[in-house]
């Protein structure tokens, strides 16, 4: 219990470890309309159900946006995915100690930690997956609690408007009910999901626009190095690739274990629904899609997969069950080192201009400034462009993403050849989440 205060309390304390980024403030500003504007936001965006944009503006009705009062919304929904996943631990079987490993496998989850500050619909999604898993054991038991299909059907409902990562769990629950001989539940579960989806995909039939494919997310590629490390990156994320190998090697250890027995085959097949679903999206669309907190929704099962460990009697899984603990809090604790600081380069830009604005191409950048703009009180304009500053553009900054041009040549040669004289430049970030931004005359 020390143990699960402290993670509350660390994930408490560290809200603000990162600035709000686009995806976070898409959905602030989506939710600050009226529910018929943020529907049509939605469905226009095409990424993610509306529901949590629906959570948000309700919360938003309560609150200001600021990110400490945005932030506490995904630690409440963090909070819950505890509470759910003891529950989970309960239904199977576990003992207390087992109910305690298991939720503090998902308390320092690297991906869940993060997902208990995300503006996102992450932190909801895990909460309900883990009550999807409680309510499928419950089910799975011989003489099955009746109650519990209808809160795995609620569950998994309120999960597929949340997020369409939900799907691919919905999938496996219903898989496994039909191997338990679990055929009404199975159907009941997937025909009320379906039925309840149906306004969402006939708004998204309806609606004209861009592909959908571009628009799914911001990835890495997807190789065998990735298949392999997939256990250590659910489960010691950002340690260093040592720590991601062992973690690795014991996670494909637990899984290959649990499919010996019923009870944790059925929480192997969950966690590896969402990978599985990742792998054939990636290569059926050709993209690069491949991020951790896609894999969320395999947390609450791999959790109790560990907690059996930490439940047997033999001293050896218990060692490893601890080492798998240890190893995800190191992975908790250790700060991304892609994340922008957004504030500071507000603040810089603000105080390195005399009235000139901001320009950026997209809002992936425009968006973040604008946002600590208004709450830092800063008087900095922040336009999109549509085409590259030319010889009658205003003076001022240009900010960009180097991911988003190509390499060569670069931005500051590009304004040289356009006749502009460059006369400062910041960089910050690393990788694709890089930004530049340069001071030109």
């Amino acid at each position: 219990m020390v143990l699960i205060v402290g993670a509350m309390a660390l994930r408490a304390a560290t809200l603000l470890r990162y600035d709000l980024w686009y995806d976070e403030l898409y959905s602030v500003f989506t939710a600050l309309g009226d529910p018929s504007q943020l529907w049509q936001a939605a469905v226009a965006d095409r990424v993610h159900p509306p529901l949590f944009y629906l959570v948000l503006w309700g919360w938003l009705r309560l609150t200001e946006p600021t990110p400490t009062l945005l932030r506490l919304l995904p630690l409440a929904c963090f909070a819950a995915a505890l509470a759910a996943s003891g529950w989970a631990a309960a239904k199977a079987g576990l003992t207390s100690r087992g109910h305690a490993v298991a939720v503090l496998a998902v308390a320092f989850n690297p991906i869940a930690f993060d997902a208990g500050a995300d503006v996102r619909g992450y932190a909801l999604l895990l909460a309900l997956v883990a009550v999807m898993t409680g309510a499928m054991l419950a089910l799975r038991e011989p003489v099955p609690d009746r109650r519990s299909l209808g809160i795995l059907v609620g569950a998994a409902i309120t999960a597929t408007w949340t997020h369409y990562f939900a799907w691919p769990t919905v999938v496996a629950i219903a898989t496994v009910l039909l191997l338990h001989r679990r055929r009404r539940e199975a159907i009941i579960l997937l025909g009320a999901t379906i039925v309840a989806a149906l306004p969402w995909a006939l708004a998204l039939l309806r609606a004209a626009g861009s592909r959908l494919g571009p628009q799914i997310a911001w990835g890495q590629s997807l190789g065998p190095t990735e298949l392999l490390l997939l256990p250590g990156t659910l489960l010691a994320g950002r340690t260093p690739q040592v720590a991601v190998v062992l973690a690795a090697v014991i996670g494909w250890t637990l899984l290959l274990t649990a499919l010996r027995r019923s009870p944790s085959r059925d929480l192997a097949v969950l966690v590896a629904a969402p990978p599985g679903a990742v792998v054939v999206a990636s290569l059926a669309l050709g993209l690069a899609i491949w991020e951790p907190r896609y894999l969320i929704g395999a947390i609450p099962p791999l959790a109790l997969l560990v907690a059996h460990w930490s439940d047997a009697t033999s001293r050896l899984p218990r060692a490893a069950a601890v080492t798998l603990l240890g190893l995800s809090a190191w992975g908790a604790v250790t700060p991304a080192d892609w994340r922008i600081p957004w504030k500071q380069i507000t603040r810089d830009l603000a105080e390195g201009t005399t009235g000139e604005p901001v320009s950026t191409f997209d809002g992936f950048t425009a968006l973040p400034l604008r946002y600590y703009a208004r709450m830092e009180g800063l008087p900095l304009e922040v336009p999109e462009i549509k085409q590259w500053p030319d010889a009658m553009t205003a003076p001022g900054w240009l900010l960009l993403r180097p991911a988003v041009f190509p390499a060569s040549p670069t931005a500051a040669e590009r304004l040289r050849r356009a006749g502009r004289t460059v006369t400062d430049s910041m960089i910050s970030g690393v990788g694709t989440n890089r930004v530049e931004a340069w001071r030109f005359r």
